[in-house]
């Protein structure tokens, strides 16, 4: 197995860039902080919580959408994406969130959602208005087959035709997911020109970039050909996974609308602004999106630590830590996320007693992490009863806890848009104070990676892989770090004397059994199981 990432030290000595050495923070607008007692969050409440994340050691936040919206899909249904959802606040109140974010030497980042807009959104009202309005072609209109249904079998990613029909212009317009997402026309120049205005609205008040979603749904095939079918295809209950789905994802020529994106951005180079791309895919997909010739994104997301659950060994993990990192192409920079708004929380996947091995795992690998809020408490899904959820990734987006108060701090309201989950010792205020808590254990880490640059350039070694441990280094000329992460479900004891010198460091112990500062023989290690070491090298 491959041991070191090739062509580390090329990305490390290319242009240094302010989003390679910083932690992104992944914040859900609505469950973060409610600052007026609706039981929503807000842009206020967020803006009252930037000493808490000056705090923690964050650089960088990125928001979940926050434009106007009727949220049928919770934000991703944009009926003006110049304006903020009112639930949020006021255009006032991001322009002062921005303000407070600059003035600590923060970033902010935005989620820009092209693929499609609200049904309820201007320039889809007058397409649908009549078929010679001059906004018709923004969308994608089609008649219907020759036998009354559906132009053909595409399906929505959530259920049913992607197909809906219009009854006043009687053809029916695509929507790759909800009804009320109509898909834009990505091969109308009109529209791709609308996307860069949006962007560059944002980008003249001064947000410092944005994560770009659903991009492989850009474009569709212009034939509309039907998707061939898979095995397991029921004619009576079609499913999105059953067909493959080469005529409306990944067409070759969305990387001309990224590109065209990103130089877009690149004008605006004080500071450098971030582009980075929601790409379900698989790696060899998604690193194309770092753009072959041309530049596309900064970094398509790597979501290949995303799906790991319980009872996953440390082997296991370190193939897909190898396999990405020599995946990336040369001269790239890597990322790392374990949670989002669209998954069950980490906690939950991979049990609490896994939360101390999988966060030092995230941040510490080469490239740039991204946390998704609630993560450093090990926030878990919330507890949500089956029939009060109105969306499967409700309970991953339950509101975030401060302390041991009603509603956990996030409200005053009577009634929050989702709860929490029901855990006293899951929030800010009990961690704080506890030196074993996963909120001391990722404020440290995040402390050692701003400050030490081995944290900070590509260097990475496999030094030892096991079905328990997995341990690497991470390092510069002048300093070296080990980590050490037991995965098992047993206390380890061995050696790492391979390449090492005998004597080591102890900077971190998320058991909190040995204080930092503490010397360790590299040849007699002991780990407890889900928890890890960082040990610097004498």
């Amino acid at each position: 197995m491959a041991g070191v990432f090739a062509g580390s030290l090329d990305a490390f000595r290319s242009e240094q860039r302010w989003w390679k050495n910083s932690v992104i923070y992944h914040i859900y607008p609505r469950s973060f902080q409610d600052s007026n007692g609706d039981g929503n969050g807000d842009l206020s409440g967020i803006r009252s919580r930037l000493d808490y994340l000056d705090y923690l050691g964050v650089k960088i936040i990125y928001l979940s959408p926050i434009f106007k919206s009727p949220m049928v899909d919770n934000g991703y249904d944009v009926s003006d994406f110049m304006d903020v959802n009112p639930m949020f606040g006021t255009m006032e109140d991001f322009e002062s969130l921005l303000q407070d974010i600059h003035s600590r030497g923060m970033k902010l980042l935005l989620d820009f959602v092209p693929n499609h807009t609200s049904d309820q959104h201007d320039w889809f009202l007058e397409s649908r208005s009549n078929r010679h309005n001059p906004r018709r072609e923004w969308y994608i209109w089609r008649d219907a087959a020759s036998d009354g249904t559906p132009p053909n079998n595409w399906l929505s990613v959530f259920g049913g035709s992607a197909w809906s029909l219009d009854r006043k212009t009687n053809q029916y317009y695509l929507h790759q997911f909800f009804k009320e997402q109509p898909d834009l026309n990505f091969r109308n120049p009109d529209v791709v020109n609308a996307t860069k205005e949006v962007l560059g609205f944002w980008l003249d008040k001064g947000v410092d970039g944005f994560r770009v979603d659903a991009v492989p749904h850009l474009l569709e095939d212009e034939e509309f050909r039907d998707e061939p079918v898979l095995a397991s295809y029921d004619t009576s209950h079609p499913q999105y996974k059953d067909l493959d789905h080469q005529f409306t994802c990944n067409l070759d020529d969305v990387h001309g609308i990224v590109r065209g994106w990103r130089q877009f951005c690149s004008m605006y180079r004080n500071p450098y602004r971030l582009l980075i791309g929601e790409i379900l895919c698989g790696n060899e997909t998604a690193m194309s999106y770092y753009g072959h010739h041309k530049p596309e994104f900064n970094f398509p997301l790597n979501f290949s630590l995303i799906g790991l659950k319980k009872g996953i060994t440390a082997l296991e993990i370190s193939e897909k830590v190898v396999k990405y990192l020599n995946d990336v192409p040369k001269g790239k920079w890597p990322n790392w996320l374990l949670g989002n708004h669209d998954c069950k929380r980490v906690g939950t996947r991979m049990g609490q007693a896994n939360l101390p091995a999988m966060t030092v795992l995230y941040l510490t690998l080469p490239g740039t992490a991204v946390m998704y809020y609630g993560d450093e408490i090990g926030l878990m899904d919330a507890d949500i009863s089956k029939g009060e959820i109105n969306d499967s990734r409700d309970p991953c987006r339950g509101i975030m806890q401060w302390e041991n108060a009603e509603n956990y701090g996030f409200s005053q309201a009577k009634k929050l848009w989702l709860p929490g989950t029901d855990n006293n010792k899951t929030n800010v205020e009990v961690q704080k104070l506890d030196e074993t808590s996963m909120l001391v254990l990722t404020r440290k880490i995040l402390k050692l990676r701003n400050a030490e640059k081995a944290f900070h350039g590509l260097n990475f070694r496999l030094i030892h892989v096991d079905s328990s441990i997995l341990a690497y280094t991470r390092s510069t000329w002048l300093s070296k770090y080990v980590v050490i992460i037991n995965f098992g479900s047993r206390i380890w004891s061995g050696g790492l004397e391979r390449g090492l010198k005998k004597k080591g460091v102890v900077i971190i112990d998320s058991s909190t059994i040995m204080a930092e500062g503490t010397e360790l023989d590299m040849n007699r290690i002991s780990i407890h199981p889900g928890h890890a070491l960082v040990v610097k090298i004498k």
